[in-house]
């Protein structure tokens, strides 16, 4: 009796497969006792110390070769935390079991290889359906830390396969014509003894003019006897009209016909004994190609050849058509066009190999120039025989694939050009499904929480896992190759809080903080707030209390002391959590001095300030040398005066600038009509005096509504004069006129009324007809109406 080892190199290292078969054969010679001192599944763990400055991925990739293990060495330990594993502490490692575990899982993973290789897929589904089902349990086991379950299932696996690669071997020459390898969504099938549609399943056998149909967002694959595969995509039928084999030759001939919708078919690329028609309504093809596309609807046919090996013809209506490699042609009622396909697009994202956490795989591809939609499929193997998600006619580069469980998979994508041919497949990718939702490992090494420092940094020593994005207080942070980090942190004065963050590639996250006081040996600093009112060096308030803030270099909590003139303590505070202080003192309109001090825990003066203050709740005095005038026609007022003891002046919004001495002088633009503005001024306390200005900008002469030289009293009587007006400024008093009275010729003045708007004057009775010649009146702007 012989039996295999087989050496399996994985991770730089070599695992003998044949130790468990070899420990099974000679199990059953030797008593029990014997077989339970040499099971190599019992033996003991290795024993590890864990030593400065290792991390706990890097000593079970060391010793396991997989540091992803970490989570079943801390369960062998009874460890609940990684944070509880510190130097000096001796870890049990299983390394004898889990490289039995893993030649287990290689010896299972070429047995399934070669069952596949023979046919296993079509052949014997269910054998090796089981096979690759055990063997991912094995897998589970694995992670779960059960080695002995690994061995079992793997050896399991194992038989199956081989069932499976026996089945294959006796069945090669089986009169079977195709069967349903794949199935994603509703696909429905009528073969000839049927009457209506029903469903297909997933292995179900296929036979001559069996009709097959896709419903929307479905696709089948049937896999023929010579291992050709027909991938039939969304809203596709089609009809398997031939499917023959010649066992004296070994020909191989199938017919399908297209009725609407499209489909690829991959032909056995290792026989040149397989000839594959394609039948669309009113066109014949006939090929030898491996790798072309058809599509049939209502605007024509499509067909693209990607072999290069041989041509794929076409034939309508008498007309031939060869396409080359990467050759496309549509068939329509208005003729034929020929193109070349569009060469691959380029992917972007996942990376190749890369991980995915979540449900969902975010692809995306570099945009293609002549490109006017995509294609692309998902499947769980880089053969795209189990397909998972396929999307024609994508407008974006970029696409969201949903529903997605825990395992690999495989992607690939294609430029439609404007004939709606589909170019070459880009390069195949594959990418990791993984459901992630234990957080990293984060470990704060130094300093202790609560150090207290006497200088501005401190050094911040810690590690997590290597893959984690660490930040600190918002920053990023970077780590060694084991995830160690190093890191000099920035004080301020007082207790710091040094946090940090750790997000794994799955977003989980985790924290950790520390408080560090900064208590430097340096004198304390003090300092008062820009922001308090001066008067050179005194400190001016209104009321009867000066609020008074500031800083001090102190940490939070040490004592203020506040004392008067004579050294009396008048008050207590404390410096607050940012260095700030804050109290209240008594001042009156004499200035008066406080010492502020600041003590040390055990009482001492560690800094201390001055600070003078006093009362001023007094407005400046605010005068104007002349008072405007209530109307005038100058487009400019001309204002000048004093503000007394101000600091600032403003007139409306605008600020108006003081000479030392207080005075200011000041041009104000008039509009037309009343002017009115209010002047302020404030001193430094806060106190403020107000001057109302007003002024009429009259720029238009009186309006003389009426003018007249009249005897009331009849033609004997005495002669009036009367002139009504008016005018925004007011009339002035006097104005003047001239009148004919008969052939001479009298001036006068007319005394003006500005509330009525009325001037008059009176002459004696002189015979003669009355004319007034001219009437000239003013008004307060000095504006003239002539009449």
């Amino acid at each position: 009796m012989k039996t295999r080892t087989v050496i399996v190199h994985r991770f730089g290292w070599s695992h003998i497969v044949g130790t468990a078969a070899l420990f099974t054969l000679f199990s059953a010679f030797l008593p029990s006792h014997v077989i339970a001192q040499n099971d190599p599944l019992d033996a003991p763990y290795e024993e590890v110390e864990f030593s400065e400055g290792d991390t706990l991925r890097g000593v079970v990739e060391t010793h396991l070769r997989d540091p992803d293990l970490w989570p079943s060495v801390l369960k062998i330990n009874d460890i609940s935390s990684p944070a509880d594993v510190v130097p000096g502490l001796v870890l049990r490692m299983p390394v004898q079991q889990v490289a039995i575990a893993d030649a287990s899982l290689a010896a299972s993973l070429q047995a399934i290889q070669r069952a596949t290789a023979e046919g296993a897929r079509l052949f014997a589904p269910q054998q090796i359906g089981a096979a690759i089902e055990t063997r991912e349990s094995a897998v589970e086991q694995r992670e779960e830390g059960a080695w002995r379950a690994v061995v079992d299932f793997a050896g399991l696996a194992v038989q199956h396969a081989n069932d499976a690669y026996d089945i294959a071997l006796a069945q090669r020459d089986r009169a079977a014509e195709a069967v349903v390898s794949d199935i994603k969504g509703q696909v429905e099938g009528r073969n000839p003894t049927e009457s209506r549609w029903s469903d297909r399943a997933l292995d179900d056998i296929l036979v001559e003019f069996e009709r097959l149909r896709t419903l929307s967002g479905s696709t089948t694959q049937v896999t023929f006897r010579d291992l050709s595969r027909l991938r039939l995509n969304p809203n596709s039928n089609a009809t398997i009209q031939r499917m023959r084999s010649d066992p004296l030759t070994g020909n191989e001939v199938t017919k399908v016909s297209l009725t609407n919708g499209d489909f690829y078919a991959l032909l056995n690329q290792l026989s040149d004994r397989s000839e594959f028609e394609v039948e669309v309504p009113g066109i014949d093809t006939r090929t030898k190609s491996a790798d072309f596309w058809i599509k049939n609807d209502a605007s024509g046919a499509r067909f693209v050849n990607y072999d290069s090996r041989e041509d794929f013809s076409i034939s309508r209506d008498g007309e031939m058509i060869a396409l080359g490699r990467n050759e496309g042609a549509v068939l329509s009622t208005e003729g034929t066009q020929r193109a070349g396909v569009l060469s691959r697009p380029q992917q972007v994202a996942p990376v190749d190999g890369g991980v995915v956490y979540g449900n969902a795989a975010p692809l995306e591809w570099a945009p293609f120039e002549a490109a006017v939609a995509y294609w692309f499929e998902v499947a769980t193997d880089p053969g795209f025989n189990t397909m998972i998600a396929t999307e024609w006619e994508v407008r974006e580069t970029r696409f969201a694939v949903g529903g997605l469980t825990p395992g690999r998979y495989h992607w690939r994508v294609a430029a439609l050009d404007k004939l709606g041919l589909p170019g070459e497949w880009s390069a195949v990718r594959k990418f990791e499904v993984r459901i992630d939702d234990t957080p990293p490992f984060l470990m704060l090494m130094s300093p202790a929480d609560g150090t207290i420092s006497e200088t501005g940094s401190i050094e911040v020593m810690g590690a997590t896992e290597q893959d984690a994005v660490l930040r600190f207080n918002g920053q990023d942070v970077s780590l060694n190759s084991d995830g160690s980090f190093a890191l000099e942190a920035a004080l301020t004065r007082g207790e710091n809080t040094l946090s940090f963050r750790a997000v794994d590639p799955a977003g989980n996250d985790s924290a950790a903080a520390l408080a560090v006081i900064y208590r430097p040996a340096a004198e304390v600093e003090i300092a008062l707030s820009d922001a308090l009112a001066r008067e050179g060096d005194v400190i001016v308030t209104r009321s009867a209390e000066l609020s008074v803030t500031g800083t001090a270099s102190a940490g939070p909590g040490a004592p203020v002391v506040v004392r008067d003139e004579a050294g009396a303590e008048i008050l207590r505070a404390k410096v607050g959590a940012s260095g700030q202080i804050a109290f209240t003192v008594p001042v009156s309109e004499t200035a008066q001095s406080f010492a502020i001090e600041v003590l040390s825990p055990g009482g001492g003066v560690e800094g201390s300030a001055g600070l003078t203050a006093r009362r001023d709740w007094q407005p400046p005095e605010l005068a104007l040398d002349l008072p405007p005038p209530l109307a005038t026609a100058d487009p400019v007022l001309i204002l000048e005066g004093d503000a007394g003891d101000a600091a600032a002046l403003r007139l409306g919004d605008k600020a108006v600038p003081l000479d030392a001495g207080g005075r200011f002088r000041l041009e104000v633009p008039l509009e037309p009509g009343a002017n009115a503005a209010e002047l302020e001024a404030r001193d430094v306390a806060g106190n403020a005096a107000s001057l109302r200005v007003e002024t009429l900008y009259d720029i238009d002469p009186p309006e003389i509504l009426r003018a007249e030289a009249t005897r009331p009293d009849g033609e004997g009587g005495p002669i009036e004069i009367v002139v009504e007006a008016r005018d925004a400024s007011g009339l002035r008093q006097a104005g003047r006129y001239a009148l004919a009275i008969g052939g001479r010729e009298v001036d006068g003045y007319l005394r003006c009324d500005s509330a009525s708007g009325l001037c008059r004057d009176s002459l004696p009775a002189e015979a003669g007809d009355l004319r007034l010649i001219e009437v000239i009146l003013e008004d307060y702007a000095g504006n003239e109406a002539f009449e």
